[in-house]
């Protein structure tokens, strides 16, 4: 996305950082020349905020991240992500006039933006005109995570977006030649993503609905999810995608993290919908060095993601 240095030949290895209040997480993957990309280190350290930059510096020396390009990830308060239509205008000229479009659709400022523009697969209704996803995300969060970065490794070259990262992750499961959905639970939200053959399609946020109804099962700290809400919401942007974009419909649907609140909602959603739910398993997608936990923070699913960054394939 926000391409900040350089880039030089990699020998296929790439790092993912995330940065975030009190923690940070980094990811190593190397992309052999065939098979399952190899998950070489993934870790989440948990610091006071003073010492998260510290921290880093530390344990990327002990990885010797200086060696390997690095990708880190903007953080989802830093920047907003829209559609808007493509302008006519030539490839040098594209970010400017998106520039101009976003003045009034950003929540902060234009003059304060960095801006970054990846496509959008042609929609089937030809009348209609040619979209784009537009990335605006504030100067000074970039430059502190380039800052940040920088100071680990001479060799960090991008700012990706959770969305991308996300995306990187869903390229890898099978179900995505076909065509997927991919539903990532935070704590009051999820972050739905259509993907196809390695491309986005359609990504939005979805409040999660909470259910009227408890059970035993339920987790104090995390209440029950309206899945007949919930199924409401996916099955419109199933739609979406079906009808937009002259597609099959898409039959997968795979949840993140892994973990107990996933299966409840993976059983639920199983009586509202006529989706085959899967839950998201790094081990049939990547060889693992050592296994991974992503139940107590998303950083390390996104780190992955941003390691998981493949140059050759368009955004």
């Amino acid at each position: 996305m926000l391409s900040l240095i350089k880039k030089r030949k990699s020998d296929g290895t790439r790092a993912g950082v995330v940065l975030g209040r009190g923690e940070f997480a980094i990811a190593l993957v190397k992309r052999p020349a065939g098979g399952k990309p190899l998950l070489a280190h993934c870790s989440l350290t948990k610091t006071d905020d003073q010492r998260v930059e510290p921290a880093l510096v530390a344990a990327a020396h002990k990885l010797q991240l200086a060696r390997v390009p690095v990708s880190a990830v903007a953080d989802g308060e830093d920047y907003q992500l829209v559609q808007v239509e493509a302008p006519e205008v030539l490839p040098a000229e594209l970010r400017a006039a998106v520039r101009w479009k976003l003045r009034d659709v950003i929540s902060f400022h234009i003059d304060d933006a960095v801006v970054d523009v990846f496509e959008i697969p042609d929609q089937s209704r030809r009348s209609q005109a040619k979209m784009m996803f537009a990335v605006a995300a504030r100067s000074s969060a970039v430059q502190r995570l380039a800052s940040s970065v920088t100071a680990v490794s001479t060799r960090f070259d991008v700012i990706d977006i959770p969305e991308l990262c996300l995306r990187n992750v869903a390229a890898l499961l099978p179900q995505d030649q076909r065509g997927v959905a991919l539903l990532v639970l935070h704590e009051h939200h999820a972050q739905l993503l259509l993907t196809r053959q390695g491309v986005l399609y359609l990504t939005r946020r979805i409040e999660l609905p909470r259910s009227e109804t408890i059970s035993l099962d339920d987790d104090p700290a995390h209440p029950s999810i309206d899945a007949g809400a919930l199924a409401l919401e996916l099955q419109r942007s199933l739609d979406y995608y079906e009808s937009h974009f002259d597609q099959t419909p898409i039959a997968e649907l795979v949840i993140a993290p892994n973990d107990a609140r996933a299966e409840r909602l993976g059983d639920a959603l199983n009586n509202e919908t006529s989706l085959r739910i899967a839950q998201l398993d790094l081990s049939e997608l990547l060889e693992l060095a050592s296994p991974v936990q992503l139940t107590n923070s998303l950083s390390c699913l996104h780190a992955i993601g941003a390691a998981l960054r493949n140059d050759s394939v368009p955004l």
